[in-house]
């Protein structure tokens, strides 16, 4: 039941290309516009755009396509309407088109490059880019010239992550101060190997109240098993987030602080919001061994989702130790019925149905799980007194004496009671011996 934060999010999750570096048309540099109706048409186009009616905007321009095909503002202006409307591909042709026509305009290759990324295709988009970081805006200044190295930052992020860094860091130099630019750096710098370094960052970030640092540092401690000290930073989150509240109790249960962890869930599963805590606050009851708080949960849980085959083996371990033997047979073995392979995703769990056949005197049963278990995992103490008894109990007085010994060569002293029962039926069932 247990569920962690994974790392693997730092090096996976891309981010999305910076809606900052989306420029609107500019006047200048472009070439004159041809003294003619065309030209008048052309700001018209321009003047839909202002009032952000792409639509129209580029309805009216691609009535000029063939008299303005040589002006590189026509190209920008018609790849930002189509942009707009989500028209990537077509947005991206127009950019090019721009860009060919007038190859150091910084604005034309800014957008064609954010259009790029956008599309996906980063490798594209990363020389265009590079490109445009070493123009000069028409407007704007450092602003937008900032914008530019984020893009460039957030394109580069997988391909060359040590560069995204020190891209992130240019457009941090040129920009306003944005603590969630540092996060963003974190995550190429845990892509580059310095987890160490990214680490710091996210803390200064942080402290200097950017969530999405809070969040990342959250994940980068949890992934190293540090689980107190990311359930410290998690509670400098929202907490009137109920994921937050979630994710806050299960980094406080693999931090061992479980009275803390069951009051977060308790109050969460009293709320329209509580409906997927109930496993692991069953879970943790399980842990304290309050069984009938965790089996009440359980079958709660069972009846609602009735297809749910772990649910309902679950359900039958509660039972199991609330030594209701018969209920937790049946639970476990409708289980089986459900999904045959619950028992190898359950890994080890699955002698528990050998426990309970055998205290419900279905010997077969008991035997058959614990040869089956035995085709996969390694015997344990508990699984050879169970097949020895019920073979015991069956009569069958060979393999009930060679369990027996495997049992108490295995076990070690650490079942007493059980190691002088062992040694009593060995007496009893090879008195020869």
């Amino acid at each position: 039941m247990t569920r962690t934060f994974i790392l693997a999010l730092f090096l996976t999750a891309p981010l999305a290309p910076s809606s900052s570096a989306q420029l609107f048309p500019t006047p200048k540099p472009r070439p004159a516009a041809p003294t003619e109706p065309t030209a008048d048409a052309l700001q018209e186009a321009e003047s839909l755009l202002e009032k952000q009616q792409y639509s129209q905007a580029e309805g009216k321009l691609e009535a000029l396509t063939a008299r303005q095909a040589k002006n590189p503002q026509f190209w920008f202006d018609l790849g930002f309407a189509q942009s707009h409307q989500g028209k990537t591909p077509e947005a991206i042709e127009a950019y090019r088109k721009a860009v060919a026509l007038a190859p150091d305009w910084f604005e034309a290759n800014l957008n064609l490059g954010v259009e790029l990324a956008r599309s996906g295709n980063s490798a594209a988009a990363e020389p265009v880019l590079k490109h445009a970081v070493e123009l000069k805006p028409t407007s704007g200044g450092q602003r937008k010239l900032a914008s530019a190295w984020l893009a460039l930052a957030d394109a580069s992020q997988f391909s060359d992550p040590k560069s995204s860094v020190a891209a992130y860091d240019k457009a941090a130099e040129l920009g306003e101060v944005d603590p969630e630019l540092a996060a963003r750096a974190a995550m190429a710098l845990v892509r580059a190997g310095d987890v160490a370094g990214a680490e710091q960052r996210l803390k200064k970030a942080a402290a200097a109240g950017s969530p999405t640092a809070v969040r990342q540092l959250v994940v980068l401690l949890s992934g190293q098993k540090r689980y107190v000290e990311a359930a410290e930073w998690m509670k400098k989150q929202n907490l009137d987030d109920p994921k937050s509240l979630y994710q806050l109790a299960l980094l406080l249960k693999d931090a061992g602080e479980t009275e803390q962890a069951i009051s977060i869930l308790e109050k969460l599963r009293a709320t329209p919001a509580g409906s997927e805590t109930g496993r692991e606050l069953a879970s943790l009851y399980l842990d304290r061994k309050e069984y009938d708080k965790a089996a009440n949960i359980l079958q709660e849980l069972a009846e609602a989702h009735p297809g749910d085959a772990g649910l309902r083996w679950d359900l039958g371990s509660a039972r199991l130790y609330q030594r209701k033997y018969p209920d937790a047979e049946k639970e476990m073995f409708e289980a089986l019925k459900m999904d045959p392979q619950i028992v190898q995703k359950l890994e080890g769990d699955y002698w528990e149905l050998a426990y309970a056949a055998q205290q419900n005197k279905h010997y077969e049963l008991a035997i058959r799980v614990l040869d089956m278990r035995a085709q996969r995992l390694p015997e344990t103490p508990a699984t050879y007194w169970i097949r020895a008894v019920s073979y015991d109990s069956l009569g069958a007085v060979k393999p009930a004496a060679a369990n027996y010994r495997l049992f108490l060569a295995a076990d070690g002293g650490k079942s007493p009671d059980q190691e002088f029962q062992a040694r009593h039926r060995l007496k009893a069932i090879e008195p020869q011996r």
